[in-house]
């Protein structure tokens, strides 16, 4: 199985330079995954957070109308500049299952767990979607597990965004390993990155609105866009897509 991550799309409201770069970009990766459908051979998108910059419902709209653009299927979740309320109105007026945790096929269960909290950049997943992501995984049975969400769970080494990474991230790794998660997926971090923890693979997918400056501790960007393709096999490969 193939899965397309997007993540960090950003979109504004306004009509100003940068809000037309992040649109653009959006539209220009979509384009690319429809015009490259056959080599990509992917099964669905996932969309990991921040869809939208400020949350409000037209860049909710432009968002859907661009991802009906693709003939795959697609899932998404917030991030933290989403606004969890206008996001799920819009979508229900879009009709459809948009929830990652419906998914599976013979082999692989994809599940996903809220990492935003209200106002805040930081994320932290509660106890009782901890507890809600441990019966999923145990009812997944002898299915692999793949848990999305947005807020990266360990270090990338830039320091603007590790200072609001997953705040309690020990305890999710600490399920996951326990329960031989296979893969951990996220946003957040705007950067490529991946590491693996005893049999699971933690990888960060790169922004499609553009990428924070290694190491930096203030506000640098890079000026490219990408996402992320996962094979889900026996070795599970992540190749990044620069557009």
């Amino acid at each position: 199985m193939k899965v397309i991550q997007i993540s960090d799309i950003h979109i504004m409201p306004n009509e100003s330079a940068l809000a037309s770069k992040h649109l653009a970009n959006f539209d220009r990766a979509i384009d690319f995954i429809n015009a490259n459908a056959d080599k990509i051979n992917a099964d669905l998108i996932i969309v990991t957070g921040d869809i939208s910059h400020d949350g409000d419902i037209p860049s909710y709209e432009r968002f859907f109308k661009i991802m009906n653009r693709t003939s795959l299927p697609f899932y998404f979740f917030p991030g933290n500049h989403d606004n969890k309320k206008n996001l799920d109105d819009t979508a229900r007026k879009q009709g459809g299952s948009y929830d990652i945790n419906a998914f599976e096929d013979d082999e692989w269960r994809m599940l996903s767990i809220d990492s935003v909290v209200d106002n805040e950049d930081f994320g932290r997943v509660s106890t009782q979607s901890l507890d809600t992501l441990e019966k999923a995984i145990v009812a997944s049975g002898n299915k692999k597990v793949a848990v999305f969400l947005h807020h990266h769970p360990i270090p990338v080494g830039t320091p603007i965004v590790d200072s609001c990474m997953l705040n309690n991230a020990e305890e999710l790794l600490s399920l996951c390993q326990r329960l031989n998660v296979k893969f951990i997926g996220s946003g957040h971090a705007h950067t490529l990155f991946q590491r693996k923890l005893g049999e699971t693979l933690i990888s960060v997918s790169p922004a499609i609105c553009s990428q924070w400056k290694n190491g930096t501790s203030d506000v640098s960007t890079i000026d490219n866009s990408a996402f992320s393709v996962i094979t889900f096999d026996e070795h599970i490969h992540v190749e990044p897509w620069f557009i």
